[in-house]
């Protein structure tokens, strides 16, 4: 289930015009060229081919757009494979190589891999181990491309949510009246839907109309009861979600320091709790890695709960059959923790009018309580984002949930973006 963006091991198949890319195959070879040509028009896949490597640069030089992929082999006349990707790396760092070789020897793998290549395959190729190599690289380009507009939207993001906490907090007072009404609003909507006190009053309606009375008392159905019992442990842990709420709002945050990869190695870690419960909806979650070696002043067991409310909420409103991709950033001075899903259709998340996001509210519902994943709920009627909010406020951060649009696929579906924002520590030089 941990996928990470860069590894990722669904055969999804992917043509030009789903927006792949192009490859540049550099293959001496006229026989095996030809080969691959046809592997490639099987999948729909649009490609150039060369010789060797000087004939590949002038492609790479002369080519409108850069390559998605680049298939290489590695002994050539005039220009050698390694020597090809030594230039192609100054030129384009990220640029995403496959190599193909008929040299087996470890050494010789280690010493290419070390160029920073993707992958590595031995001829000969059978077809199922090209069209794996090329899926799962141009799925790497397309995800690390979705990444990167993930973070300059963030950036967009974090500038506008610094702007609105400035104004707001200049019109804080003059709203409290409205905001303390919308409260008990949406308080009503979450005892009248879903599991506990709506659920037990219209079950004890049931039973007044239903019970028999005789000599020894009254018979009343089995099935009501057992639905009333339920109904009262969830009640219960609604109470008790409550409680929890008050307390993180009157504690203050213990923080420690810790660096960002460790941090994300934890999380990534701490998402094996949900793995029994993706088949529900034939999910799946992938992650980001990161290479920040900077820290974070944090209380770990708050940002857990941060962590396991954001995918928890994005597993309930996920469509079925897609992926919940987990972001790790650092942005402007802020480490973000990025959680993105599919949903049905886009929801208005936010008050246009003053630029406050709703969901964050207590109790506050945009859609009928979803009980799929109830064993996992720590926070009911509507306080788990809530919960979020305040956790990242008290750690100075910025929380943050939006719609965007996916592009990556095929066709464009409709995405909820959520980001929780926490500063960075400033290393201080000792002089």
């Amino acid at each position: 289930m941990n996928l990470e963006l860069d590894q990722v091991v669904d055969m999804q198949v992917l043509s030009a015009e789903s927006g792949a890319g192009k490859i540049l195959i550099i293959e001496d070879s006229p026989e095996i060229a030809l080969v691959y040509d046809h592997f490639c028009r099987k999948m729909n896949w649009d490609f150039d081919i060369a010789s060797n490597g000087m004939e590949g640069m002038r492609k790479v030089l002369s080519a409108p757009n850069p390559y998605a992929v680049y298939l290489v082999d590695l002994v050539m006349p005039e220009q050698d494979g390694p020597s090809f990707i030594r230039d192609l790396k100054e030129r384009d760092p990220n640029a995403i190589i496959i190599v193909q070789s008929s040299l087996e020897a470890p050494e010789k793998i280690i010493e290419v891999m070390k160029l920073g290549v993707f992958d590595y395959l031995v001829k000969p190729i059978k077809k199922e181990d090209f069209d794996r190599a090329i899926t799962l690289a141009f799925q790497y380009n397309n995800l690390r491309a979705f990444q990167a507009d993930v973070e300059r939207s963030n950036r967009n993001v974090l500038k506008e949510q610094l702007d609105w906490l400035t104004y707001k907090e200049s019109i804080r007072k003059s709203d409290e009246n409205s905001l303390s009404l919308s409260t008990i609003k949406s308080l009503n909507t979450s005892f009248s839907q879903g599991s506990g006190i709506g659920a037990i009053l219209s079950l004890l309606d049931l039973l007044k109309m239903g019970h028999q009375a005789t000599e020894n008392g009254a018979l009343v159905s089995n099935e009501i009861l057992n639905l009333l019992y339920a109904s009262q442990d969830i009640l219960r842990k609604q109470l008790g979600a409550l409680s929890t709420i008050l307390s993180l709002a009157s504690e203050q945050a213990k923080m420690e320091t810790i660096l960002i990869g460790d941090l994300v190695h934890i999380l990534t870690k701490r998402s094996e709790i949900f793995v029994p419960f993706l088949d529900r909806k034939d999910l799946k979650i992938r992650f980001s890695s990161s290479k920040s070696k900077e820290s974070v002043k944090i209380q770990m067991d708050w940002l857990g709960i941060v962590f396991e409310e954001l995918v928890l909420n994005a597993m309930k409103y996920s469509k079925k059959s897609t992926f919940i991709d987990v972001y790790f950033s650092k942005i402007d001075g802020y480490f973000c923790l990025a959680i993105k899903n599919v949903v049905t259709s886009s929801q208005e998340l936010v008050d246009e009018e003053n630029k406050e996001v709703l969901v964050t509210r207590p109790f506050y519902r945009l859609l009928p309580p979803v009980e799929e994943f109830s064993e996992l709920e720590r926070f009911g009627m509507g306080l788990g984002l809530t919960a979020v909010d305040m956790i990242v406020n008290k750690h100075r951060g910025i929380f943050n949930i939006h719609n965007v649009s996916d592009h990556t696929a095929a066709s464009v579906e409709p995405c909820v973006m959520a980001e929780a924002f926490f500063p960075v520590v400033v290393s201080q030089s000792v002089y």
